[in-house]
């Protein structure tokens, strides 16, 4: 098996675990509660994230996009 397999049934095995001993805990609204807070907190920062773009080279100046060039109408004689 691939290493990141087993650590992923790993992690979810621990959630699972960590999840039914919250209950146990702090009770099922409070667990409720808990698992909103992060999810909504996951949400956010996954909104807020800028995306990651190549920075051009400083020295080079950015290319120019290429004139267009329109065609004149002749007059009709």
């Amino acid at each position: 098996m691939n290493r990141t397999t087993l650590a992923g049934i790993g992690i979810t095995a621990a959630a699972l675990a960590l999840g039914y001993f919250g209950v146990q805990y702090f009770g099922r609204n409070n667990m409720f509660t808990i698992a909103a807070a992060v999810g909504g907190a996951g949400a956010i920062s996954y909104v807020l994230q800028k995306p990651s773009q190549p920075q051009s080279p400083s020295n080079q100046p950015e290319p120019q996009p290429a004139p267009i060039k329109t065609q004149r109408k002749g007059k009709k004689s």
